[in-house]
């Protein structure tokens, strides 16, 4: 999830090391400073620092990072300011500290901010040859300095001694964590060999440093000043955020200048061949509107308002070549309190020969995948920055921050949370398709005076065909004979289609029990046989009811040996905008070993 294809892990790095400093702001009236260095030097006293790690990976047969033997190091820090630190207390090891190094999968986070899945710093482990990573942070609330650092190894047997997958960076193991290197020296050791920020020296300087040693060739400074732009742009141009990356500075002042002499190493295709008016969408959008539509709930659907005078006023603006912003607002339900939540739309005409904008960003971070499957020739930006929305979406995400999902995971968050339902994630999920219809003119009627001229007419004087003479040898024929048609067999499964999924339950007039079931589900394409991808849904993402039977699952298929009669499965969480195709073959008195 953090090394796909298309969002590879250089780019979900990045992502990372920012959603987290802004997560941990502490001044709200300064932007986070984030800083993106590149160093390389003689292994020399950094080697006291990687060594043990070093020895474990060449006893465990793991690959050694290039530069090791000849002693030559280059490593990436990561360090930002006017942030809080690590916090948590560090005996605890539920605490916000040893969450960081030790409790993968778990948060503390409370969905209020741009992460809360607890996971997404394996992208720092991934961007290490060696898979290592080493962090000192300077703590706002008692002004602590703490240094830990983690490398990912091979569980094995040394000696006597039962090794685990993960080494870290201690004095020694304390019950179920680790007693920290807390002397001044340690300190001052580590920020001189790796020339991190003077922490020890200054105690008012609070954030935290990360070392990225051995780190791939794909990271590279344009790289990631491209991804700051691609995926942060609204932070970055409201002032929220400053990327700093060797001697470039991204700012709400420079981040015109300096995304055109970066933009080819955008990932996003229709962003990198549009970054001007990417960013000037986003700059209409931030300015804000005074004009709105408003839906009753969420459950109401945009395209019953096209009529309103505003819509008609978009549409006329979109079709003369205008940008336009509006505020997109409905009512949300969160612990029995209603109250109205909204976000800001911004659509232009997409320009001839270019391909069209399509970026939804919470709280100044992009899910990209939140987009339309058929864009048309419209820009679309959207941006929700109010709470409870922003924190109801994040519990909607997936682990990688990069789409809303409906899984039963996420129906629990939302009920912990105390929202209510479903719906919001659905109507925003549905935003990108929904509001190029709702923005687009209906089509008229065909003229077909066009084709007059084109065709010849029928002339009524011209001479008619003969029309044959019905058969006169039999007057009167015998009737045709009528054969019953031969019973339809009776399937062991019938399907029901659900708003969001299907249901499958056991055909009462079956009478050849036990079943075995083998279900494909796909997203209808037209073909004959549709295509699945691991992006279109994962059962394991899915809600999931079962009674009376045992069901399997394998990427798109669905496996049941024992279907018997009261069996029944239900599956949801798919794409409401998208047709699914379901084949279901089955076969009688099937084993159910």
């Amino acid at each position: 999830m953090f090394d796909r294809v298309d969002y590879p892990y250089s780019e979900t790095f990045v992502r990372e090391a920012i959603q987290n400093s802004l997560d941990a702001r502490l001044d709200m009236t300064k932007p986070v400073v984030i800083r993106f260095s590149f160093h390389e030097d003689r292994l020399g006293k950094r080697g006291a620092f990687l060594r043990q790690a070093m020895e474990h990976r060449q006893r465990a047969n793991l690959p050694v990072p290039t530069g090791w033997a000849s002693e030559r190091i280059k490593w990436i820090l990561v360090e930002d300011s006017n942030t809080k630190g690590l916090l948590g207390d560090l005996k605890d090891r539920k605490g916000d500290f040893w969450g960081y190094w030790l409790n993968f999968g778990l948060s503390n986070k409370t969905g209020t901010g741009r992460g809360g899945r607890g996971i997404g710093r394996v992208t720092f482990l991934i961007a290490s040859q060696m898979h290592t990573v080493i962090g000192l942070t300077r703590r706002f609330d008692d002004k602590a300095l703490a240094a830990c650092g983690m490398s990912v190894l091979k569980a094995d047997q040394y000696g006597s001694d039962f090794k685990s997958t993960h080494a870290y960076l201690a004095e020694s193991e304390e019950n179920s964590i680790y007693r920290l290197h807390d002397g001044a020296d340690f300190h001052a050791s580590l920020v001189d060999a790796f020339r991190l920020s003077p922490y020890p020296q200054d105690a008012n300087l609070t954030g935290l440093s990360l070392v990225i040693p051995f780190p791939h060739d794909e990271l590279d400074e344009d790289g990631i000043l491209a991804a700051a732009i691609d995926h942060f742009a609204p932070a970055i141009l409201n002032g929220t955020l400053v990327v700093e990356v060797g001697v470039d500075r991204l700012d709400k002042d420079t981040i015109k200048q300096v995304a055109p002499c970066v933009s080819q190493h955008i990932k996003s295709k229709p962003v990198k061949g549009g970054t001007s008016r990417y960013l000037a969408m986003i700059d209409a959008g931030l300015a804000g509107s005074k004009s709105a539509i408003q839906l009753p709930d969420a459950k109401a659907k945009l395209a019953d308002h096209r009529e309103l005078p505003d819509a008609e006023r978009y549409r006329e603006k979109l079709a003369n070549g205008e940008t336009i912003a509006f505020e997109l607002t409905f009512p949300m339900t969160k612990s029995g309190q209603t109250t109205k939540v909204g976000l800001t739309i911004v659509a232009a005409p997409t320009p001839y020969g270019k391909m069209p904008l399509d970026r939804l960003f919470r709280e100044g971070m992009s899910l990209p995948d939140v987009r339309s499957r058929r864009p048309a020739d419209i820009d679309l930006v959207m941006l929700i920055d109010q709470e409870p929305l922003a924190q109801y979406l994040n519990f909607c995400e997936g682990k990688a921050h990069l789409d809303l999902l409906e899984s039963k995971e996420v129906r629990t968050k939302l009920a912990d949370a105390g929202f209510d339902g479903i719906h919001v994630k659905r109507l925003v999920k549905s935003l990108p398709d929904n509001l190029r219809e709702f923005l687009t003119e209906e089509s008229a009627e065909p003229d077909t005076s066009v084709w007059e001229g084109y065709f010849s007419v029928p002339d009524p004087s011209s001479p008619k065909k003969k029309v044959p003479k019905p058969n006169e040898k039999d007057p009167n024929p015998d009737p045709p004979t009528v054969v019953d048609p031969p019973p339809a067999n009776a399937s062991a499964v019938t399907v029901d289609a659900l708003e969001d999924g299907f249901r499958l339950n056991s055909n009462v007039d079956y009478t050849k029990f036990p079943a075995l079931a083998d279900v494909t589900v796909a997203y209808a394409d037209g073909s004959g046989k549709p295509p699945w991808s691991e992006y279109d849904f994962r059962f394991e993402d899915l809600e999931i009811l079962s009674e009376n039977c045992t069901p399997s699952f394998t990427d798109n298929r669905l496996r049941i040996q024992d279907w018997v009669s009261g069996s029944m499965i239900e599956v949801r969480g798919f794409d409401t905008r998208r047709e699914l195709d379901i084949r279901i073959r089955t076969e009688s008195n099937a084993s159910a070993d």
